[in-house]
């Protein structure tokens, strides 16, 4: 029986790496192109009869590591934010600043955060922003737009980078200290709620591997950071901390941030729990558990390189197998930036989408709360479903008319771009002849519910 499973075993490797090295169909090439990104529409239409899996892959992985934004960086007042911390300002004026600024600079943020992620040369690495985005939830309810800014900016530095860099940097930012409370975590009087959330929600997930006393002891030994709202950066007041000694996943001692990731980093659930979590995002929501654990070995011993992650799981059987195409639902936001990449819509026809995809579930710097978008079925509920339809339908009406000033036939030019190859990409097959009117082939590809998948 052992030799009949090494054989078995034998002959999946041989067959994957045979069809690796095969011309890429344009099925897989939809495939691949849905998860990783938005852009490479064309790459992949174009030229996957002369690529390999492995090519196809590469094309998209090859990226820098790091692209900076497009768009010019959105500007801040940042002497308003400081007044609205200082205590010789009054409540009044304080009111004032708010009504006049604040709801401003939140929507500037979200704006240019979309018009960079359709301007961008790097899909992958606005897409996966999103995903650290949605993992290290933070929100511009709580927090103020300059901070939000520059976790964002954390995160696209980092998004195919070093998740041990990302995890330093995100932890020595004022944004989350803020949103979870922990600049009134005190010596005297501890806070939990960042303790908790870094090893439930951020690093370890959920389990029986910490305790309670875990959770107590990280928060002690995170005492004591508060935010200078002058720059803008995280200070540490050290008469505020406690420093006593204390035990953590057995190891024992007197520890600040620093000394706590370095020991959840060191913690095999770590890699385990980041390679699960994109494992969902790529692949599918049933991970393979003895994969799972294979691949995230070789996360940990790369040092947490998110960038080889991502090549191991694009490159595992698993992303190939027919079971899984069409078995992920695309967010709200996937969905509206697929649409706008697809018909290759004009970057100023934008300003719509962060209210459009509010009203189908989903605006970014709102998550719901810290454990941000739940994703999967939660996306198909029935109220969520009419309103994504209804979204599209909007998106695509607006779009018509703001052109139709200048173009009359601007529907017939967007019909005109679904070229039968760029159908299929859409939802995996053409559209049918007898849908002649510009606006219906849109409105059919638009409204088939094989585009909710990807």
């Amino acid at each position: 029986m052992k030799h009949i499973q090494i054989i078995k075993s034998a002959c999946l490797i041989i067959m994957f790496i045979s069809s690796s090295s095969y011309a890429i169909s344009i099925a897989e090439a939809r495939h691949l192109w849905s998860r990783t990104g938005f852009s490479q529409t064309e790459l992949l239409i174009n030229n996957h009869q002369d690529m390999s899996r492995v090519d196809a892959i590469k094309s998209i992985l090859d990226m820098t590591l790091y692209t900076p934004p497009l768009k010019s960086l959105p500007e801040f007042d940042n002497a308003i934010y400081s007044a609205l911390k200082s205590k010789n300002i009054s409540k009044k004026e304080k009111q004032k600043i708010k009504k006049n600024n604040i709801k401003k600079d939140k929507k500037i943020l979200q704006s240019w955060w979309y018009e960079q992620i359709l301007s961008t040369t790097n899909p992958l690495q606005e897409k996966m922003t999103v995903f650290w985005h949605n993992h290290f939830t933070s929100d511009l309810q709580k927090v103020f737009a300059p901070y939000m800014f520059k976790q964002n900016q954390i995160f696209r530095q980092n998004a195919l980078g070093n998740f041990e860099d990302m995890l330093y940097q995100f932890m020595h930012d004022p944004a989350i200290h803020y949103y979870l409370d922990n600049i009134k975590n005190k010596k005297q009087n501890p806070n939990e709620n960042l303790a908790r959330e870094l090893l439930e929600l951020f690093t370890l997930g959920e389990g029986d591997h910490y305790s309670e006393q875990d959770i107590k002891n990280i928060a002690k030994s995170i005492t004591g950071y508060r935010i200078n709202f002058k720059n803008q950066k995280l200070d540490f007041k050290k008469r505020q901390h406690d420093n006593s000694f204390v035990t953590i996943f057995a190891s024992s001692g007197s520890y600040t941030i620093d000394g706590v990731l370095r020991l959840i980093l060191s913690h095999p659930k770590t890699a385990e729990f980041i390679t699960e979590k994109l494992w969902r995002e790529f692949i599918s929501e049933n991970p393979d558990k003895h994969e799972v654990k294979r691949i995230s070995e070789k996360f940990r011993e790369s040092g947490y390189e998110i960038k080889l992650l991502i090549s191991d799981l694009l490159h595992s059987e698993h992303f190939w197998e027919k079971q899984n195409y069409d078995s992920l639902i695309k967010s709200p936001f996937d969905l509206l930036t697929s649409t706008a990449y697809l018909l290759k819509i004009d970057k100023s026809d934008t300003n719509k989408l962060p209210s459009l995809l509010a009203n189908a579930g989903q605006k970014l710097f709102f998550p719901p709360d810290v454990r941000g978008w739940r994703g999967s079925t939660y996306w198909l509920s029935t109220e969520l479903i009419i309103a994504r339809k209804k979204m599209l339908k909007k998106y695509i009406k607006k779009v018509i008319k703001l052109n139709k000033k200048t173009n009359p036939k601007y529907s017939s030019i967007l019909s005109e771009r679904l070229t039968s190859k760029r159908q299929f990409f859409a939802v995996g097959e053409a559209i049918p002849r007898k849908i002649t009117k510009p606006i219906d082939k849109l409105i059919y590809l638009l409204m088939n519910d094989k585009y909710n998948f990807k």
